[in-house]
Protein backbone atom coordinates (compact mmCIF):
# COMPACT_ATOMS: atom_id res chain seq x y z
CA UNK A 1 0.00 0.00 0.00
CA UNK A 2 1.30 3.06 -0.94
CA UNK A 3 1.57 6.60 1.62
CA UNK A 4 -0.97 8.92 1.06
CA UNK A 5 0.59 12.02 -0.13
CA UNK A 6 0.14 14.95 2.92
CA UNK A 7 -2.08 17.48 2.23
CA UNK A 8 -1.03 20.81 0.62
CA UNK A 9 0.21 23.16 3.42
CA UNK A 10 -1.85 25.92 4.56
CA UNK A 11 -1.18 28.66 2.66
CA UNK A 12 0.80 31.58 4.01
CA UNK A 13 0.11 35.33 1.58
CA UNK A 14 -3.16 36.17 -0.96
CA UNK A 15 -1.19 34.63 -3.56
CA UNK A 16 -1.21 30.93 -2.09
CA UNK A 17 -4.81 31.38 -1.03
CA UNK A 18 -5.75 32.30 -4.82
CA UNK A 19 -3.36 29.52 -6.20
CA UNK A 20 -5.24 26.89 -3.48
CA UNK A 21 -8.60 28.43 -4.84
CA UNK A 22 -7.27 27.45 -8.86
CA UNK A 23 -6.27 24.19 -7.92
CA UNK A 24 -10.48 23.48 -6.03
CA UNK A 25 -11.98 24.89 -8.86
CA UNK A 26 -10.27 23.21 -11.52
CA UNK A 27 -11.99 20.24 -10.00
CA UNK A 28 -14.86 21.61 -9.16
CA UNK A 29 -15.15 22.44 -5.43
CA UNK A 30 -16.19 25.87 -5.93
CA UNK A 31 -17.42 26.27 -2.96
CA UNK A 32 -13.90 25.42 -1.10
CA UNK A 33 -12.46 27.95 -3.86
CA UNK A 34 -14.47 30.56 -3.11
CA UNK A 35 -13.34 29.94 0.60
CA UNK A 36 -9.83 30.52 -0.62
CA UNK A 37 -10.73 33.54 -2.84
CA UNK A 38 -12.65 35.29 -0.21
CA UNK A 39 -9.59 34.51 2.17
CA UNK A 40 -6.78 36.22 -0.32
CA UNK A 41 -8.76 39.38 -0.50
CA UNK A 42 -8.79 39.42 2.99
CA UNK A 43 -5.27 39.77 3.19
CA UNK A 44 -5.20 41.72 -0.09
CA UNK A 45 -8.13 44.11 -1.01
CA UNK A 46 -6.75 45.47 -4.45
CA UNK A 47 -5.98 41.90 -5.81
CA UNK A 48 -8.00 41.75 -9.31
CA UNK A 49 -7.21 38.10 -10.09
CA UNK A 50 -8.69 36.89 -6.82
CA UNK A 51 -12.05 39.06 -7.68
CA UNK A 52 -12.23 37.67 -10.54
CA UNK A 53 -11.56 34.14 -10.03
CA UNK A 54 -14.17 34.30 -7.11
CA UNK A 55 -16.66 35.52 -9.85
CA UNK A 56 -15.87 32.80 -11.97
CA UNK A 57 -16.45 30.64 -9.11
CA UNK A 58 -20.02 32.58 -8.39
CA UNK A 59 -21.27 32.29 -12.62
CA UNK A 60 -20.18 28.78 -12.57
CA UNK A 61 -23.09 28.04 -9.46
CA UNK A 62 -25.12 30.04 -11.51
CA UNK A 63 -24.36 33.60 -9.22
CA UNK A 64 -25.01 35.74 -11.42
CA UNK A 65 -25.22 38.85 -9.09
CA UNK A 66 -22.85 38.25 -7.47
CA UNK A 67 -20.25 37.14 -10.36
CA UNK A 68 -21.52 40.62 -11.74
CA UNK A 69 -20.62 42.27 -8.68
CA UNK A 70 -17.13 40.69 -8.18
CA UNK A 71 -16.03 40.80 -12.08
CA UNK A 72 -16.67 44.30 -11.57
CA UNK A 73 -14.18 45.24 -9.01
CA UNK A 74 -12.00 43.02 -10.91
CA UNK A 75 -12.41 45.85 -13.46
CA UNK A 76 -12.20 48.21 -11.23
CA UNK A 77 -8.90 47.18 -10.05
CA UNK A 78 -7.58 46.20 -13.58
CA UNK A 79 -9.85 47.81 -16.45
CA UNK A 80 -7.51 46.77 -19.08
CA UNK A 81 -8.05 43.12 -19.12
CA UNK A 82 -10.10 41.91 -21.77
CA UNK A 83 -11.12 38.47 -19.76
CA UNK A 84 -12.10 40.26 -16.83
CA UNK A 85 -15.13 42.33 -19.53
CA UNK A 86 -15.53 38.96 -21.55
CA UNK A 87 -16.79 36.81 -18.21
CA UNK A 88 -18.85 39.64 -17.27
CA UNK A 89 -20.34 40.05 -20.48
CA UNK A 90 -21.68 35.98 -19.92
CA UNK A 91 -22.68 37.06 -16.13
CA UNK A 92 -24.98 39.93 -17.54
CA UNK A 93 -26.42 37.68 -20.19
CA UNK A 94 -27.68 34.96 -18.16
CA UNK A 95 -28.71 37.44 -15.40
CA UNK A 96 -30.80 38.72 -18.25
CA UNK A 97 -28.97 41.89 -19.08
CA UNK A 98 -28.18 42.03 -23.11
CA UNK A 99 -27.63 45.41 -23.09
CA UNK A 100 -24.77 45.29 -20.43
CA UNK A 101 -23.17 42.11 -21.84
CA UNK A 102 -23.20 43.89 -25.54
CA UNK A 103 -21.20 46.17 -23.96
CA UNK A 104 -19.17 43.99 -22.03
CA UNK A 105 -18.54 42.20 -24.61
CA UNK A 106 -17.40 45.26 -27.29
CA UNK A 107 -15.23 46.31 -24.49
CA UNK A 108 -13.38 43.30 -24.78
CA UNK A 109 -13.16 43.06 -28.20
CA UNK A 110 -11.49 46.47 -28.39
CA UNK A 111 -8.93 45.65 -25.40
CA UNK A 112 -8.01 42.89 -27.41
CA UNK A 113 -7.68 44.89 -31.06
CA UNK A 114 -5.38 47.53 -29.08
CA UNK A 115 -3.33 44.67 -26.92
Amino acid sequence: MRPRPNPPEEPQDAAGFNDRGNRYSRNGAYDQAMADYTKAIELDGDFAEAYFNRGVSHYELGLFQESIDDLTRAIDLSPTDDNYYGRRSLAYLFNDQPDLAEADQDKCEELRNTG
